[in-house]
């Protein structure tokens, strides 16, 4: 993976101009990064929003170079993705490693044909 630099993905700027634009001040520390464009100050998006999260999320994942098996990973498992800082449980690793396995089989799968 590429060590992207925030500020140079479009996708997080994008967000913060969004931001920016509603709130008519910069993005603070203590402001959600996924915010509810309904609301008249900022504050999370409802949590039945989450896909709207994951899929801004795997669009930063892109543009910052992510492996395809880790992004398709993290979509198909509703958003796990193992680091150093936060392992996954046994469980959410064999959830994990099952949609990796089920990325190359599919790539495998799309090449036989």
């Amino acid at each position: 993976m590429n060590a992207a630099i925030p500020e140079k993905i479009e996708t997080y700027q994008k967000q913060i101009r969004a931001f920016r634009a509603k709130f008519g001040r910069e993005m603070g520390p203590d402001d959600p990064f996924f915010f509810d464009p309904d609301a008249s100050i900022p504050q999370f998006r409802n949590p039945r929003e989450a896909e709207f999260a994951i899929d801004l999320l795997i669009e930063v994942m892109a543009e910052a170079g992510v492996d395809p098996a880790a992004i398709y990973a993290f979509k198909r498992t509703g958003g796990l993705f193992p680091t150093d800082n936060v392992p996954l449980t046994p469980e959410e690793l064999d959830e994990w490693n099952e949609a990796v396995d089920e990325y190359y089989r599919k790539m495998q799968a799309t090449r036989k044909q």
